[in-house]
């Protein structure tokens, strides 16, 4: 017999009828595992325990028997095997060595049971550590219990079988695993109500209570490594009966087990006799019993309703689909090995204007066809009932009013269990709509094929340049428009290069034309300047669109549209002139060459910007030229206006790149200062009313002042803000005697 994985084998599928939960195998295949873990780590802490001399890993606690090294050794070896046979590890060594190490376990039990019945002591009881203080409780120093080299045999024989191919060999084992589970689980109770019951067994003398423990965990792990078999197949159950399993078989072993031992503690504790314990037992287990039957009752009640819901579901569901077949866009229909008709939806019975019973089992396709039509029916029938497909066969029938139906009908055939045609499954759909659309189509053609010359004629004298390129940038085809570009006749261009028709353009015209033949891409709306043979004096503009031309995905030239756009660049240009200058004037101040107001606005709210996102500093300074409506009264405004262009001249020499001077309005300028502290801003501003205090004006007898308002900008103000500031401090210099400068107060962050 052949070793498989006991995941893989067919031995383990899940047999006809009993659908397996795949996410519950999962779980069940990870217990396995987590057993396997746990069996394992009793194993190598009993191997500390006897290295390091360790009471408490040897023995759970005193008085209790210790378990014998070569029991913890087989432990680690079948915990080892457990979890090397999971289906991760088929067919590779890991999984060999999981097959072999059955074995090692099954020989060295059986040479141990051999010791017992022979009574002969081998040696091999304490060739990992010597029992010097008699600590395992057997006849033999360091020698396993009887019951526990049964449990190895069995578990061990029950490895061996779940990786052969064979279905009774899964039965053996999984009954060699459920009878040692028993023998085990005896043991387990002995320990839960005294040593007394234990020893009544001679066979479980000396048995360690973790390695019962442990023994019974790897029964559990080899039951979990066949999910899909046997007595795990119903816990792994998809279906009520899984569900139910899962529920109820914890508090059937759980319940009996709990309740014997609190009997027993009861009793020893003098609360109640013998009798009274039992009756009490009863009743608890009848109570505990009745109320998870009524529990489950109503769960599976819940279910069964909710599975009727669903049955009636499948109706409206069959409903609906019957609908969708009768009143489907299309016709369907079934024939039978004679082309008789067995089946028709309400659609092509509407087509046709027959009745149901009319057709179903009295007409032949052939009755319902054109001669033409049954001649194509004839030959392509007896091929289908063989080749079982036909699709796209187009066929006129004539319906019962005498008019033609033009239809496409595809037909797959239904089989039966042999292979043999039972009948066929037919989508008809009509085509009238189609068969106009292919006259009209015709008609357009001819009417394209007309056409075609006035699109030669459009091509040959279009206004704009065309052309058209092979892959080496020859001339295939161009029109008169673009010949009179490059300055040649039509004739002259075809299978000449770009080279030899437009050299001084060429090197630009080929970067431009690289991705149309490198990567099919279009090169849209490129401007190109030069000069060709058409105006050899004069340099043009033109706007090109150049398109690949392809065969078979492949690119083999490219056509080209270009427009002379030479007058019109020329118009652009002087166009954003005049725009530049219309913005100039709209942004200047007319009587003083500064900027005015709008461009102080524009250039603020942009240093604002600046100094938010990247910080700095930024200051203003207000001026306002003293008793100037008094020059105007006095003296005209001729001179007021050579004051104030006098004064715009000042701010201009001491203003730097970077500043910005505007006169703001009337008699007050605006000087904006980047980069700038209040502190320097005021040094500046002096330096402007000393130069301004020393110009001399020829039509007044005495020096002209003016006063000035600093701000630096403060956090979280506005533009508003700053110039608002600027300008109280100007009016605080006028109140203080004019002639001078003030500097406003810091301004206070908002909250």
């Amino acid at each position: 017999m052949r070793p498989v994985s006991p995941a893989t084998g067919p031995a383990l599928s899940a047999p006809v009828g009993a659908p397996v939960d795949a996410g519950l195998v999962r779980r069940l295949l990870q217990v396995a595992r987590a057993c396997a873990l746990l069996v394992a780590t009793v194993g190598v802490l009993v191997l500390i325990g006897w290295q390091a001399d360790i009471g408490l890993f040897k023995t759970l606690r005193p008085g209790m028997g210790a378990m014998a090294p070569a029991a913890a050794v087989a432990l680690v070896a079948s915990a080892a095997a457990l979890w090397l046979l999971q289906p991760r590890y088929d067919g590779s060594r890991w999984g060999w060595l999981g097959r072999a190490l059955p074995w090692l376990v099954l020989a060295f039990n059986a040479l141990t049971l051999a010791e017992y019945l022979l009574h002969v002591d081998l040696g091999i009881d304490q060739i990992v550590f010597r029992d010097v203080r008699h600590e395992v409780q057997t006849a033999y120093p360091g020698r396993m219990a009887i019951v526990t080299v049964l449990g190895f045999l069995q578990l061990s024989c029950a490895l061996v079988l779940i990786g052969v191919r064979s279905r009774t060999a899964q039965r053996v084992a999984r009954l060699v695993t459920l009878a040692t589970g028993g023998l085990l689980l005896m043991g387990l109770l002995g320990f839960l109500y005294g040593k007394a019951s234990l020893y009544a067994v001679p066979v479980f003398l000396g048995v360690a209570l973790h390695l019962l423990l442990a023994q019974l965990l790897l029964a559990a792990g080899i039951l979990a490594m066949q999910p899909s078999r046997g007595f795990a197949t119903l816990l792994a159950s998809a279906g009520a009966g899984g569900r139910l399993s899962r529920r109820l078989l914890p508090a059937a072993v759980l319940t009996p087990l709990v309740l014997g031992w609190l009997r027993l503690q009861g009793e020893h504790a003098g609360l109640y006799g013998a009798a009274l314990g039992v009756d009490l037992m009863v009743v608890t287990m009848i109570a505990f019993f009745a109320a998870l039957i009524w529990w489950n009752a109503r769960l599976v009640d819940i279910a069964d309703t909710r599975a009727r819901l669903a049955q009636a579901d499948v109706r409206r569901n069959a409903e609906e689909m019957r609908d969708l077949y009768e009143r489907a866009p299309c016709g369907y229909h079934s024939l039978d090995a004679d082309g008789v008709f067995v089946r028709i939806n309400d659609t092509e019975l509407a087509w046709l204007g027959y009745a149901r019973d009319e057709v179903v089992g009295r007409l032949h396709l052939r009755e319902l066809l054109t001669p033409a039509s049954q001649a194509v029916f004839d030959a392509l029938f007896p091929v289908f009932k063989t080749k079982y497909v036909l699709n796209d066969v187009e066929l006129e029938m004539r319906r019962k009013d005498g008019s033609l139906l033009p239809v496409s009908a595809s037909s797959t055939a239904v089989r039966d269990a042999s292979g043999g045609y039972l009948m066929s499954r037919t989508t008809v759909f009509d085509i009238t709509e189609r068969r106009r659309a292919e006259q009209a189509l015709r008609e357009a053609s001819e009417q394209a094929r007309l056409r075609l010359a006035e699109i030669e004629q459009i091509y040959r004298y279009a206004p704009v340049g065309l052309f058209t390129f092979d892959r080496e940038y020859r001339f295939v085809r161009i029109n008169e428009r673009m010949a009179q570009i490059n300055g040649f006749a039509p004739d002259a261009h075809i299978g000449k290069s770009m080279w030899d028709i437009v050299p001084n353009l060429a090197p630009q015209l080929e970067q431009l034309y690289r991705p149309i033949y490198e990567r099919g891409e279009p090169v849209l709306d490129v401007e190109i300047h030069g000069r060709t043979a058409g105006d050899p004096d004069h340099d043009h503009d033109w706007l090109g669109n150049f398109f690949p031309l392809t065969s078979d995905g492949a690119v083999i030239g490219l056509i080209g549209v270009v427009l002379d756009i030479t007058e019109r660049k020329r118009t652009e240009q002087a166009l954003r002139e005049s725009e530049a200058a219309v913005r100039a004037l709209s942004l200047t101040d007319p009587l003083t060459g500064l900027a005015n107001r709008r461009r102080l606005d524009e250039d603020l709210r942009g240093e604002l910007h600046r100094v938010r996102r990247y910080g700095g500093q930024l200051s203003v300074i207000i001026a306002d030229l003293d008793h100037f409506k008094r020059i105007n009264d006095a003296h005209g405004h001729e001179v007021g206006d050579q004051l104030l262009h006098a004064f715009a001249r000042i701010l201009q020499g001491h203003c730097r790149d970077v500043d910005l001077a505007v006169r703001f309005g009337g008699e007050e300028f605006v000087l904006l200062m980047p980069e700038v502290d209040a502190a320097e801003a005021r040094a500046c501003a002096e330096r402007i009313r000393e130069a301004l205090a020393a110009q001399h004006i020829a039509a007044l007898t005495q020096p002209v002042t003016a006063s000035f308002g600093v701000a630096e900008l403060g956090a979280g103000e506005t533009e508003a803000d700053l110039l608002r500031r600027a300008d109280q401090a100007l009016y605080r210099a006028k109140a203080t005697g004019r002639n001078r400068v003030v500097v406003a107060e810091a301004a206070i962050p908002a909250p």
